[in-house]
């Protein structure tokens, strides 16, 4: 792209100057035009140059921040294996999966000591309610019998029950066999 630019500006001072005074200004233009594309290309291949480097330092950040990452966890873990080795009541993975094991069991007995304390609540729930339904059944069975009884006693008061006969006085026992035979079958 350079020698295409010089070469047009070359012929657009020969063609257009015929005189040697203006084709001098003209040739001293050009050259100045020349420097400063020069300067100006120098520029822009430096910009160019910056941007590779940034993108260069980005990438080397970027791995840095992982490789301090992984450097990060293995000082966790080495300091965690540290403690389990300077722990003087550690006694080593087995140890540590049956105290895990009985942590498990006693949780499962804690779940089953709530769920039949549960269970046993709603079966007393159940019960009282049934003992509270009898309860009151009996009650209202027992107010029907005094009611029922209230009914009779007044009945009775009143001059005998509605719906029977009165006893059978003096006179009807005066009337012959055939009234006894009644009475006896009766």
């Amino acid at each position: 792209m350079d020698s295409e630019t010089d070469h047009a500006y070359e012929e657009a001072a020969n063609s257009s100057l015929l005189d040697d005074e203006p084709s001098e200004a003209a040739d001293a233009e050009l050259e100045e035009l020349r420097r400063v594309r020069r300067a100006l290309s120098k520029m822009n291949q430096g910009i160019e140059n910056v941007q590779q480097q940034i993108k260069y330092f980005n990438s080397n950040v970027s791995q840095t921040t992982q490789l301090l990452d992984i450097w990060v966890r293995v000082l966790s873990q080495t300091m965690h294996n540290q403690r389990f080795l300077l722990n003087e009541d550690w006694q080593g993975s087995s140890m540590d999966a049956a105290k895990l094991d009985g942590l498990i069991q006693r949780d499962i007995q804690r779940q089953e000591a709530v769920e039949r304390q549960a269970r046993e609540a709603e079966l007393k729930r159940e019960q009282e309610l049934a003992e509270a339904r009898e309860r009151e059944k009996q009650r209202a069975e027992l107010a029907l019998a005094a009611e029922n009884a209230n009914r009779l006693a007044a009945r009775s008061r009143a001059g005998g029950m509605p719906g029977r006969r009165p006893p059978p006085g003096p006179a009807a026992r005066g009337r012959g066999a055939a009234a006894g035979v009644r009475q006896a079958s009766a």
